[in-house]
């Protein structure tokens, strides 16, 4: 039964990296002042001739999209008093692969939270432990996404450009992700800094979150008189 009571407990620390980082990439993907604060810093409505509120209109389309609430992701876009078609079709196949990774990072969340509230009921209901090793699970698991994320921050600040190069590598199976900025309008909408500000706002959120969490849950422990020593999973 320590056996069993080992690995439930790791199985719910190893989920909430996994159930932070993806409901800070949810958050991060909705946000549409994230966009507009990229529109901006990088002069997008000088670079494309496409003024602010149409940027505003294009972003809000593209998450509806992402969410699944549009058909397609095109949209007619107006540059100079005239309506054009603002993605080709290598652009099209990209962003519905992009549709396709941002639905799995939603289902990544959902599953992580689900197998967190069955470690929990089990350890709770079926091997009666008590309240306090859930609670460490959530110390340990925040300390876990910290140090995880604070090495990807390191390598982001260090190197960015070869981290970039490998989630396109290990995320896209086609080469559609590849752009031609003097051409394609999703790069030049958004740019690599603009993804390098994206990764450290989602970054930021997540050591944000690990922090409250891990806080939080050694404050209860101290509080009621316990620990939050590995040795005293298991006990009440």
């Amino acid at each position: 039964m320590n056996v069993t009571r080992a690995v439930v407990f790791w199985l719910f620390v190893c989920c909430l990296p996994l159930l932070m980082v993806a409901t800070s990439l949810g958050w991060a993907v909705n946000e549409i002042r994230l966009y507009e604060y990229g529109f901006d810093k990088y002069q997008i409505s000088r670079a494309t001739g496409i003024n602010e509120l149409e940027l505003k209109r294009i972003a809000q389309h593209l998450t509806d999209y992402f969410n699944l609430g549009e058909d397609s992701v095109q949209i007619r876009a107006v540059k100079g008093g005239e309506e054009f078609n603002l993605f080709n079709e290598r652009e099209l196949v990209h962003l519905a692969d992009v549709r396709d990774l941002i639905q799995l990072d939603y289902r990544v969340l959902a599953g992580a939270l689900v197998v967190m509230v069955i470690c929990a009921l089990v350890l709770l209901l079926w091997l009666k432990d008590g309240w306090r090793t859930p609670v460490r699970g959530l110390f340990w698991g925040s300390l876990t996404t910290f140090g995880l994320v604070v090495a990807l921050a390191l390598w982001a600040a260090f190197g960015f450009e070869q981290l970039f190069l490998l989630f396109h590598l290990v995320s896209f199976s086609n080469e559609y992700w590849m752009l031609n900025p003097a051409t394609d309008y999703l790069i030049r909408l958004f740019p690599a800094e603009f993804f390098y500000d994206a990764a450290l706002f989602v970054f930021g959120v997540v050591l944000g979150e690990a922090v409250l969490v891990a806080v939080a849950a050694f404050g209860v422990l101290r509080w009621k008189g316990g620990g939050v020593g590995l040795a005293r999973t298991g006990h009440r």
